[in-house]
């Protein structure tokens, strides 16, 4: 309701909120903004006994290159992903792997390559699984797992290779 006692450019709300027509504007702009995209980082995980510490990505890239995966000391290892289509397999897709979303795929049905349905489920499993590696989102990271870092760096340090918006 517009009260003249107030003035022309504010308004009384009830008995006692008077508010501004220039603090109605800003807050309809701030409202109107959208939030800005976060980058995030993925973390590479292995179960607490590994002995898995650190990769190359170029290593982890030559070892998916053939069925079973295998790391240069000859081991083999699984790789454990949420569904495909979330941004952190995705990161692993392109960034890990040097494979295109439908590449992802191809690998998934004849590779050393397990999907799953959230975080909880490839930490369940690389927790369980000897030589399982998983990706998970860096909030997921709990005390059954141990980030492996990737290049020499691990994630929220600058120039981490999982890094994702």
């Amino acid at each position: 309701m517009l009260n003249s006692a107030v003035g022309p450019y504010n308004f009384a709300l009830g008995n006692s909120v008077r508010v501004s027509v220039g603090k109605l504007v800003l807050l309809a702009l701030l409202a109107a903004a959208p939030l800005p995209a976060f980058a995030k980082d993925a973390a590479l995980v292995v179960a607490k006994n590994s002995k898995v510490t650190a990769v190359q990505s170029a290593a982890f890239i030559k070892a998916f290159k053939s069925a079973p995966a295998r790391l240069a000391d000859g081991q083999e290892i699984i790789l454990v992903v949420k569904l495909l289509k979330t941004p952190e397999t995705q990161a692993v897709a392109s960034k890990l792997l040097a494979q295109t979303p439908e590449g992802l795929s191809q690998m998934a049905t004849n590779r050393s390559i397990i999907v799953v349905n959230s975080d909880a489920e490839v930490i369940r499993l690389v927790s369980s699984t000897p030589n399982a590696v998983g990706v998970v989102d860096t909030y997921s990271i709990t005390s059954e797992i141990v980030v492996v870092k990737v290049d020499g760096k691990l994630p929220l340090e600058p120039g981490y290779l999982l890094h994702y918006h």
